[in-house]
């Protein structure tokens, strides 16, 4: 099964908007192709329901789900810790061998403002976090939607089935 994490910050209405468009994008697109999957959205767990949650019940369940995650969409353009926080942690799967497709995302307009191009453009992104990125060749997408089309061919690899998932992970052989 595919387990499909979203990562984002929860803070505005706009933020929130978002990453319920994100979500019905990714059932509609993976419905559509008769994959078994599981979809988890923060926005959509009970714990972001509108009622008092303790920091530590939002650790737990989100550290919980992103260590089940095959695939992770990460909406990094506003800085938000938390979503770099995850990053991080899952980052280290992926360097610890662990099977895990990353899909970074900063939807920025500024990026290619006046003339600069690219992530390197002077707009106060991290260095550390752009230079995680880029050291462990881990593609950049300046859109959710651009992620996802390429989460969507990932997933028309030659070679990928349901049959090459072991241990509740992605793997193509």
């Amino acid at each position: 099964m595919i387990t499909v994490y979203l990562v984002g910050p929860l803070f505005t209405e706009a933020d929130q908007r978002q990453r319920r468009l994100e979500g019905e994008r990714l059932r509609r697109e993976l419905t559509a192709r008769h994959l078994e999957y599981q979809l988890i959205s923060p926005i959509d767990l009970p714990l972001n329901e509108g009622g008092a949650s303790t920091p530590e019940a939002i650790f737990e369940a989100d550290y919980h789900y992103q260590c089940e995650a095959t695939h992770v969409f990460f909406d990094l353009a506003n800085e938000d810790t938390g979503s770099h926080m995850a990053l991080g942690i899952l980052l280290e799967k992926k360097l610890s061998g662990k099977p895990i497709h990353l899909y970074p995302v900063y939807s920025d307009s500024r990026i290619g403002r006046n003339q600069a191009a690219g992530l390197d453009c002077p707009i106060g992104y991290n260095a550390f976090v752009i230079g995680g990125l880029k050291a462990n060749t881990i593609p950049v997408y300046f859109s959710f939607d651009q992620a996802c089309d390429q989460f969507l061919k990932d997933l028309e690899t030659p070679g990928w089935s349901l049959m090459s998932i072991k241990n509740g992970c992605f793997q193509i052989k």
